[in-house]
């Protein structure tokens, strides 16, 4: 419980019981952004991990690129040469 918050609520002239129940509002409140930071750290670093991955696959792309179209000509002279 906000000792604080339900101290500022007295002080106001609030009763007890609602000065008791906001201050645990506030608490509750506050686990539930606690939660949300730790799902968003998670977010963050899977988000991270996939951007790496797709970062791989296109510098893979890139290299193996050259050897394909190699490959490409070495068949097609393969094929003009007549070989079975």
């Amino acid at each position: 419980m906000k000792v604080a918050v339900y101290e500022a609520f007295r002080s106001l002239g609030i009763a007890e019981d609602k000065s008791l129940k906001a201050a645990e509002a506030l608490s509750a409140r506050d686990t539930d952004v606690d939660d949300l930071k730790s799902d968003m750290r998670l977010v963050k670093w899977m988000v991270g991990a996939l951007i790496g991955l797709c970062l791989i696959i296109l510098g893979s792309t890139f290299t193996l690129m050259p050897r394909v179209g190699d490959l490409g000509g070495q068949i097609s002279q393969i094929a003009r040469s007549g070989h079975p």
